[in-house]
């Protein structure tokens, strides 16, 4: 007989999900990570779908025991179910973005609450959660190396404190079907290998661990214990996901699109002698009070790219070293009046990075690149060691070198 929702224990399951080919460990400064919320459940009986809701909230803190550690607070909006369904429609929601992995170990906390039915609250939980995954996503898309803005985590902390408010309310709420201080689960890197893992937020009977599985039934994906959809007490069920590539999205990717247009159309323009060699060189040195030049923009945009604290340190070099070959070979295929081998030049060096095996001439870039840089603190060893991960970033590559726009990594 499965509990009902708000009885039995509360418990933690952790599911992996075994890849042949990817066993390597969550790792600072090399992964990142993101957090999705893939469904939630409540085991009631009855006129409780009639007459209550669930709603909740989720805490994820990073970088744990740092100076400046990361709190992302999210409202989980209302959980109303009808004509006997019993699994929330919350279907995969990123609710951490992907960002690189700072260090540490990795804290989750969760709270269900079991509330009468209410048209405006219900309405006002839905409108906090959507609130709080737009404040969340805006941390991670604007984090510097110090970190995600403080402003905008205050903003989340103190929308989610107003929906604690409401679900604190015992005028408002029947009972918690977690715990009131949540069930909490704090893990290190080690415990995350392979792509994903699920971790299952549960109160209700105590369930064979080694029986659980997370399959997509063709409608959702949820927890199944021997193969039968689990349907005991309440839970909710999140994703962790580590991968080495970036998938999402960085403001300044138009910005850099721009630039390597706008110095492709110069190239041109000296070739077919629209431009003079001298006019097009003064675009690629510092320009004068009140006139900005090619090579203004390229500084600009390098220093945002350094200061960038979602990419790991790989893909921040990989792109800082496609904008200085655009611009060195720019120079170089100008002064030496063949615009006709700048590409081949910028291909050439992105082949050599893809190969895994840089030439000479593309170490020599990146130790011109080091000095003066963010990177300049970085040790010889380091900079081989990043070298030698540039194929596995072919899509960070292919924009960097080919002025291709980054695709999102299935």
């Amino acid at each position: 007989m499965p509990f009902e929702a708000g009885r039995g224990e509360h418990h933690l399951y952790r599911i992996p999900q075994e890849s042949p080919v990817d066993r390597l460990p969550l790792t600072t400064g090399q992964h990142y990570v993101g957090i999705d919320a893939v469904s939630w459940f409540a085991e009631k009986q009855g006129s409780w779908y009639a007459d209550y809701m669930a709603s909740g909230t989720l805490e994820i803190m990073l970088n744990l025991g740092a100076k400046e550690e990361e709190k992302y607070e999210l409202a989980l909006g209302s959980f109303e179910l009808k004509k006997g369904a019993k699994t929330a429609p919350v279907f995969d929601e990123p609710v951490l973005p992907d960002r690189c992995y700072r260090g540490g170990p990795i804290r989750l906390r969760a709270v269900l609450y079991d509330l009468k039915k209410d048209t405006a609250i219900a309405s006002l939980l839905n409108s906090a959660a959507s609130a709080s995954l737009g404040v969340v996503a805006g941390m991670v898309q604007t984090a510097t190396l110090a970190g995600p803005s403080k402003v905008l985590g205050d903003a989340g902390g103190a929308l989610v404190g107003g929906v604690k408010t409401i679900l604190e309310n015992k005028a408002n709420v029947k009972e918690p079907l977690f715990d009131l201080s949540g069930i909490k689960k704090s893990f290190q890197p080690k415990d995350l290998v392979g792509p994903e893992i699920y971790f299952l937020f549960h109160r209700g009977d105590k369930l064979d661990g080694s029986a659980l599985k997370v399959k997509d039934d063709g409608e959702i994906t949820r927890p199944f214990l021997n193969d039968q959809p689990l349907e005991d007490g309440a839970w909710l069920l999140l994703r962790v996901r580590r991968s080495s590539e970036y998938s999402g999205f960085r403001d300044w990717f138009a910005t850099k699109d721009s630039f390597s247009f706008k110095l492709k159309n110069l190239i041109d323009d000296v070739a077919s002698t629209a431009k003079t060699k001298e006019d097009a060189l003064k675009e690629l040195k510092p320009g004068g009070l009140g006139s900005e030049t090619l090579f203004d923009e390229y500084s600009k945009l390098r220093g945002i790219i350094e200061n960038d604290g979602v990419l790991t340190p790989a893909e921040r070099l990989i792109h800082v070293t496609g904008l200085y070959a655009l611009l060195t070979n720019a120079r170089t295929s100008i002064q030496s009046n063949a615009p006709q081998n700048f590409m081949p030049a910028v291909k050439q060096i992105h082949a050599s990075l893809l190969s895994g095996n840089p030439s000479t001439s593309v170490q020599r870039l990146f130790d011109e690149l080091q000095s003066g840089s963010a990177f300049r603190n970085l040790k010889k060893t380091d900079m081989v060691n990043i070298i030698r991960l540039a194929p596995n970033f072919k899509h960070s590559l292919d924009s960097a070198f080919l002025m291709k726009r980054p695709k999102r990594i299935a």
